[in-house]
């Protein structure tokens, strides 16, 4: 760490501190996809530390269907994107929520936009072709 990241860490690690201190009705929530990059004093003042993984078939049901279930998709085709966007063999992880809301679905209406109206079968081929984002990997130098 640079010396500014360390005062930086050691700004914020006072302020929480304070906050504890003084007794106040307030919760600090921090968000981050590197927890393994967290200090390690910042991780000892966490009351709790939780960890969300990518969406299982269920959920990614659910965003997909919220999506698509009004534009007449059927069961079956939609159940076809979530498969589409689960783990494979060739990568052992699926599409993360952001893959899907943010890179999928806008995806799906720009290739039909503006003279088709959206079609299963191309949804499934768009969902076929396009990668989901890999993990994060910590690099340790």
């Amino acid at each position: 760490m640079h010396h500014e990241d360390r005062a930086g860490v050691n700004a914020f690690i006072r302020g929480i501190d304070r906050l504890g201190n003084g007794r106040l009705p307030a919760a600090v929530i921090m968000c981050t996809n590197r927890i393994g990059a967290l200090d390690p004093a910042v991780r000892r003042r966490a009351a709790d530390i939780l960890t969300f993984d990518r969406p299982g078939d269920a959920q990614r049901r659910d965003v997909l269907g919220a999506a698509f279930e009004r534009l007449g998709f059927s069961k079956s085709q939609i159940d076809a994107l979530v498969a589409a966007t689960g783990p494979e063999k060739s990568n052992q992880y699926g599409f993360t929520f952001s893959d899907l809301t943010q890179r999928l679905v806008p995806a799906i209406v720009l290739d039909a936009y503006p003279s088709r109206p959206i079609d299963a079968a191309r949804a499934l081929e768009i969902a076929r072709e396009m990668k989901p984002t890999p993990p994060f990997e910590e690099k340790r130098t």
